[in-house]
């Protein structure tokens, strides 16, 4: 499994999304809702919930893409 620092990728995906949709609702101002709903778009998904349906099958898989 590809790592780097130590996290695997989907902890790397994850964690990049948690902290653009962090700066989003509290430098941008937009509710938290918008915040991971236009974070995880940034990410090139629908929606937050695509983004952790594919995190869930990176870490279930193993894989690292």
């Amino acid at each position: 499994m590809n790592t780097t620092g130590g996290k695997k990728d989907w902890e790397i995906l994850d964690d990049v999304y948690e902290e653009r949709a962090a700066i989003l609702e509290y430098d941008a101002g937009y509710t938290r809702h918008e915040a991971e709903q236009m974070a995880a778009q940034m990410q090139g998904y629908n929606n937050k919930s695509a983004l952790k349906r594919h995190i869930q099958e990176l870490k279930a898989n193993g894989t690292h893409q």
